[in-house]
């Protein structure tokens, strides 16, 4: 019996993982690990979208053209080798007002990098992203790690360019390919105030992530959700003036 109730709680708590990690994410990673972004503050209904490992190529194209239409802010965590496959887009992609993260050179575990590796890869991103990007200015400010494995001498090397290292919230294991309505009954289930959404613009998965968005946006909308840049998301003053002007109007 207490074999069968032990085997019984490891599978409630895989499947917790698997299927409501939000809560994990904000109750116990975020707090043990105060210098990684996992999510905003404040309780306003807001979330950000970062898309990783673009571009992809012509999809990359019909991805912003949706952003467009949606209305919707993101933010492209880029690898700097797969600027090849559509070098106009870093300054397509910030004349429409999104913003750029570093995710290094390669689609690859960047924990694993020596000091020495990891800032060639950061460096050369940086320049090969930044000439792409020409006329429009880039201040870097965002990193995510490939597969999302850090440590603290990562963050170290990080704060000293005064990069915030952000993950996210809400990740819907699109990379794993599961059916679409999963991944829109993930997000739909895992979306919170302060959520950041994870998706990816690879040559796989791109129309992928915009059939996603096409359904998602507007649902999440109806919930009465709003989608914001990442740096408002991380923002407190947002909240704090809105709830100031509550006060002060009476209300």
């Amino acid at each position: 019996m207490s074999v069968a109730l032990t085997l019984a709680g490891v599978l409630l708590a895989v499947a917790a993982l698997l299927l409501a990690p939000s809560l994990l994410i904000r109750g116990l990673l975020a707090p043990l690990n105060p210098a990684v972004v996992f999510c905003g503050p404040g309780r306003q209904k807001r979330l950000a979208l970062s898309i990783d490992d673009g571009p992809s190529g012509p999809g990359s194209q019909a991805l912003l053209e949706l952003l467009e239409q949606l209305a919707v802010p993101a933010t492209f965590f880029l690898i700097g080798s797969h600027l090849e496959r559509d070098p106009a887009f870093p300054r397509l992609a910030l004349e429409q007002g999104h913003d750029l993260g570093n995710h290094l050179w390669r689609d690859a575990c960047a924990a694993k990098l020596a000091e020495g590796p990891f800032w060639h890869e950061l460096q050369a991103t940086e320049r090969l992203i930044e000439r792409a990007a020409a006329p429009e200015s880039l201040s870097w400010r965002w990193f995510r790690p490939g597969q999302g494995w850090f440590h603290g001498a990562m963050l170290q090397r990080l704060a000293s360019r005064r990069y915030q290292l952000v993950l996210g919230s809400i990740f819907p294991w699109d990379t794993f390919r599961p059916p679409l309505g999963f991944v829109r009954w993930f997000v739909r289930i895992n979306a919170h105030p302060g959520g950041i959404l994870v998706l990816h613009d690879t040559p796989a998965l791109n129309s992928r992530t915009r059939e996603s968005l096409s359904w998602i946006v507007p649902e999440l909308r109806r919930r009465g959700y709003r989608f914001v840049p990442l740096a408002e998301l991380l923002d407190p003053a947002p909240a704090a003036s809105s709830a100031a002007a509550s006060r002060a109007s009476g209300r």
